[in-house]
């Protein structure tokens, strides 16, 4: 049997307003930048594309990304929040994807192998998210039967947009750590860290 064809959204296209007016996304971290973690561990999952959205100050994140194997999709509308990022991603996958994964480029400490843990177990009927006690995180795990549901969001706050709308079979896919609660909203989050 064939395995299930899943592509990954980085969603990278917000304004960064807690950080102070610098993109927390290229805030420096451990020899890259934030984004760079994000992106990398996608990159070296099992998932098929990696497709990054982008809106804000979306010359600077290509041209820190731009040695990597990325597919592009530019959300015009960014300002209308993160729902506009997931509906603009979701509408530019292939018909033959069977499933798309949810992450945020502001989460460096989310790995290779938390990723992968949530996509093993992939069922065509119900949402995968990654958990960490019983708080929900990232990254979330979509199959193609929610797909017009994702394209349909609206709003800024992700939890409640993904999962009190959506999901009445959610998956929670425990973690060891909390680095898939853990995102960077100004620098001093990067200092307290460790990885």
């Amino acid at each position: 049997m064939q395995s299930p064809r899943i592509d990954a959204l980085v969603l990278a296209a917000g304004r960064s307003l807690r950080a102070g007016g610098s993109n927390k996304l290229l805030l420096p971290w451990q020899d890259k930048f934030v984004v760079e973690h994000a992106v990398d561990a996608v990159l070296l999952s099992h998932v098929t594309t990696v497709h990054v959205v982008s809106g804000h100050d979306y010359s600077s994140l290509q041209a820190v990304l731009k040695s990597r194997n990325l597919n592009w999709i530019h959300n015009s509308h960014y300002q209308n929040g993160i729902s506009s990022s997931i509906s603009a991603g979701v509408r530019q996958l292939s018909a033959d994807v069977d499933g798309v994964l949810l992450c945020l480029g502001d989460m460096p400490w989310v790995s290779e192998q938390q990723i992968n843990e949530v996509i093993e177990g992939f069922q065509p009927d119900s949402v995968r998210v990654a958990c960490f006690g019983k708080r929900r995180g990232h990254p979330a795990l979509f199959p193609r039967a929610w797909f017009k549901k994702l394209m349909q969001l609206s709003g800024d706050d992700l939890a409640r947009c993904l999962f009190d709308n959506l999901a009445s079979s959610v998956v929670e896919v425990p973690m060891t750590n909390d680095a898939v609660l853990r995102g960077v909203n100004c620098k001093e989050d990067l200092l307290q860290s460790t990885a």
